[in-house]
């Protein structure tokens, strides 16, 4: 009988590890990461408006390259964004400067060639 009751509690102190491990160790494990939040596409009667917010959770400050290709024309913008931070990215497009109508936007992380976000949007 003695053996039964230590197989018992062993049993009930191994399920207590697993439960706090399930519970408490996705806090601890955050991850270095970025992301983009709430991307948004605005028409108004003479533009088009895109935003998005990059949040920038590297656990360092980080360079990030975005890109936007209208019609095949690009521009780049450099931005520095602390740890923990999010910088707010506006983009005005009026329609003169649309012919066929695809717009591309492309996030790069300093130092990497792909991009860890990208989107397109057709806006005729």
């Amino acid at each position: 009988m003695p053996r039964l009751k230590i197989v018992y509690i062993l049993s009930l102190v191994i399920l207590g590890v697993l439960i706090a491990f399930t519970v408490f160790r996705p806090m601890i494990g955050g991850g270095e990461y970025s992301e983009v939040q709430k991307e948004q596409l605005l028409q108004t009667e003479n533009e088009w408006i895109i935003q998005f917010n990059i949040v920038n959770h590297e656990g360092r400050d980080q360079n990030y390259t975005i890109t936007v290709v209208v019609d095949g024309k690009q521009y780049s913008e450099k931005v520095l964004i602390h740890d923990g931070r999010v910088f707010a990215y506006i983009h005005h497009i009026y329609p003169d400067m649309v012919t066929e109508g695809d717009v591309s936007f492309a996030i790069y992380k300093e130092g990497e060639a792909t991009p860890f976000e990208e989107v397109t949007y057709y806006l005729k």
